[in-house]
């Protein structure tokens, strides 16, 4: 033992990361990956592993250098870094310090996620109009989520604090790998049997890969045909998973998840207080409202005196019939005059009438001498308009020898209106004769 050197633990590591920072020159190089398990940290660092098919590296970029960064890193995103090795004393874990970053493409894993979800997009799955509205009053939940973890204590914690007469029952299923989209699909299918008010499937933070189980296809169309209110508090904050998209409400954690579905039992209490505060004056309010009344019905005339309230009611009928009476006999007097106008209108009609007739029975004889008039006094004016007419008609004048000669409906007035060849027709007293023209000679 006094030949042997005895050290600590924390200078090996200090060895170690001498040698590795003074050995390992990665200047120069660009080291290829898929990033996983992003954390970007409130000061503006990003914590990630860097991975391919073999293997795993713990990273780290200063926000100095994220700020020279021109896109958005993204979880499952293929990047090219360079940077130094280094050591992370405390944990003695290997670090890659990222200086440069830049985009070489997707990974596989969130090509495939884009994919999913794009399909599931289009084919309506993620419709607002489908998401179903928030029971008025939760009391029984159903909770899907893996028994023992913690996820399923947050949300038992978060009830027992805010509402803790939440009746709540566990559907185990588990929350990662291959076989967990079966199993969540049954626990969902089972506990919307049971009538409960709202479902809630949760699970804590993870890995890109962790929680890919939730963005199965067929958990999905799963929980799109689900008739309990479901939500969904898969991850963290930074998480979205098809899951959070498809429920009917996404909370970003458990525990927010929990907090949805339960009243605040203290904001409850400090409702029923100011209520039964406000209940409790306008209940004053009404019964002072009926004590009024109540004085006032006490101090009627007909309480005090009910024989003497009686009898002035029964002047008053007394009154009213009398007064009754003398209208209806009014009302017979009008109707006795009106029989009478009625009479005397008709009489007056009839005379009207047979005068009328009287006067019509003439009519007839009058208009029909009157018309013979007016028909001679045409006749002899029609007779003089058309001796006028013949007197005047270019007949007459033909008849006198005289002609009309036309060349294509032109009549012809001068000899400049024709030229030889042309046809042209002749009208006369008693018919037309067509000629053509041989020659023409003015004088």
């Amino acid at each position: 033992m006094r030949n042997e050197m005895v050290v600590s633990i924390s200078s090996v590591i200090a060895r170690i990361k001498n040698i590795l920072t003074q050995t390992m020159d990665l200047d120069g190089i660009w080291i290829q990956g898929e990033i996983s398990n992003l954390t970007k940290h409130r000061s503006g660092h990003y914590y990630f592993s860097l991975k391919d098919k073999s293997g795993e590296m713990s990273c780290v970029m200063f926000s100095s250098y994220v700020s020279r960064l021109n896109f958005n890193v993204q979880e499952g995103m293929r990047v090219l870094v360079s940077g130094s090795i280094n050591v992370y004393e405390q944990r003695g874990s290997l670090q890659l310090v990222i200086r440069q970053m830049k985009q070489d493409g997707l990974g596989d894993l969130y090509l495939e996620f884009e994919k999913r979800k794009q399909d599931l997009l289009k084919a309506g799955y993620f419709d607002a109009n489908h998401k179903k509205a928030k029971p008025e009053y939760i009391e029984n939940i159903g909770v899907i989520t893996g028994a023992g973890t913690a996820a399923l204590q947050d949300v038992l914690s978060t009830i027992q604090k805010r509402w803790p007469m939440m009746k709540v029952t566990l559907y185990p299923s588990l929350v990662q790998g291959n076989f967990a989209p079966k199993s969540l699909i049954q626990s969902l299918k089972k506990a919307d049997t049971f009538g409960h008010d709202a479902l809630l499937i949760v699970r804590g933070g993870g890995s890109f890969e962790d929680l890919f189980c939730f963005n199965d296809v067929e958990l999905i169309k799963t929980i799109y045909n689900l008739n309990t209110y479901i939500v969904s508090g898969v991850g963290h904050e930074v998480d979205t998973t098809l899951c959070d998209l498809v429920c009917d409400h996404r909370s970003v954690t458990p525990t927010a998840a929990a907090q949805w579905v339960t009243f605040d039992q203290y904001d409850v209490m400090n409702k029923i207080a100011k209520d039964k505060e406000l209940l409790y004056r306008n209940m004053s309010l009404i019964l002072n409202g009926y004590k009024s009344k109540l004085e006032q019905y006490k101090s009627h005339p007909y309480l005090k005196d009910p024989k003497a309230f009686i009898v002035d009611k029964q002047l008053k009928l007394d009154a009213y019939h009398t007064q009754m009476e003398h209208a209806l006999s009014l009302e017979l007097q009008k109707m006795n005059l009106i029989k009478n106008y009625k009479h005397q209108l008709a009489f007056n009609m009839s005379q009207i009438l047979k005068d009328s007739k009287q006067k019509l029975s003439i009519i007839p004889e009058k208009l029909e001498v009157s018309m013979q008039n007016k028909i001679q006094e045409k006749r002899h004016l029609l007779m003089r308009d058309c001796a006028l007419l013949d007197a005047y008609s270019p007949l007459k004048v033909l008849s006198r020898g005289y002609s009309i000669s036309k060349v294509e409906d032109k009549v012809v007035k001068s000899i400049r209106d024709v030229k030889s060849d042309d046809i042209m027709i002749t009208r006369v007293h008693d018919g037309v004769i067509t000629s053509r023209i041989a020659s023409c000679k003015e004088e």
